[in-house]
């Protein structure tokens, strides 16, 4: 048996607690000062991740210049006037404008096209609406590393030649109908050509056609409608504008209540 006083066990006791207690105080400020170093690290990552995209983006959208005498296909809007570099489908005096801003690339756009398009044409055919497409290319910047780079525009200027067969209405559906189902994957050259002989067009047409497509003599014309966009500060697409209001998706896709609000603006 020990003969050691029961106070000097205890005062042992008590220094040993206040040691292992001290220890583990002192791992807790490392590994506090690990987890800070490390989130602060991984901050700092996503700010540079989210400066880079940001810049680059931003980068993207001031390299080009709207060129007020480009080239454009027959009958499309210039720099003049309401709706510049836009596509106009028809003329019906005193009637209102559909104005519809569009990506090729953007499956939004796609289904709108799916389940309104024909529904637009429709009323423009009867006179009812001024329809204008307005083509964008604002999703090019995000697939610059894809097969088919610059698809949106390429699309674009290949629509523009189309305008000038007369399937302006055929190969803009055409395209939208033929969208990869992964998106940014685009459509090379020869899909773009091969769209002319879906929409219909063919003979000597389909020579100037395909001619056109590989001389590209549209892109500036798609390179303005875009830097366009940018500066009307589009917040996306599809966006669709009658006579300037924005008219809401939910309208835009209920036939009832778009003729509804289209007989509206015709009676002011």
């Amino acid at each position: 048996m020990s003969n050691e006083p029961r106070e000097s066990k205890k005062t042992t006791k008590e220094k040993a607690a206040t040691a292992r207690a001290a220890a583990e105080a002192e791992q807790r400020k490392r590994d506090n000062r690990v987890r800070l170093i490390g989130g602060v690290a991984i901050a700092i990552v996503v700010a540079l991740i989210v400066g880079i995209g940001f810049f680059g983006s931003r980068k993207d959208s001031t390299t080009a210049s709207v060129v007020d005498d480009a080239r454009v296909p027959t009958g499309v809007n210039t720099a003049a006037g309401d709706n510049p570099w836009g596509v106009p489908y028809n003329k019906a005096e005193g009637k209102p404008t559909l104005a519809i801003w569009e990506d090729f690339q953007c499956p939004a756009c796609a289904s709108l096209e799916a389940k309104s398009g024909a529904e637009f044409v429709k009323l423009a055919d009867a006179g009812k609406i001024n329809l204008v497409w307005r083509p964008t290319s604002f999703l090019d910047p995000r697939f610059l590393s894809g097969p088919n780079a610059n698809s949106s525009q390429r699309a674009t200027a290949a629509w523009g030649c189309a305008i000038n067969a007369d399937a302006a209405a055929k190969y803009h559906s055409t395209v939208f109908a033929n969208q990869p189902a992964t998106e940014g994957q685009g459509w090379s050259q020869a899909q773009l050509i091969e769209f002319g002989t879906t929409a219909g067009i063919t003979g000597e047409a389909f020579t100037t056609f395909e001619t056109c497509v590989n001389d590209s003599p549209y892109t500036q014309w798609a390179i303005n409608s875009y830097q366009t966009f940018l500066t009307e500060a589009v917040p996306g697409t599809p966006a669709a504008f009658l006579d300037g209001t924005e008219v809401p998706t939910a309208t835009l896709i209920d036939p009832v209540a778009l003729e509804k609000l289209i007989s509206e603006a015709t009676g002011k």
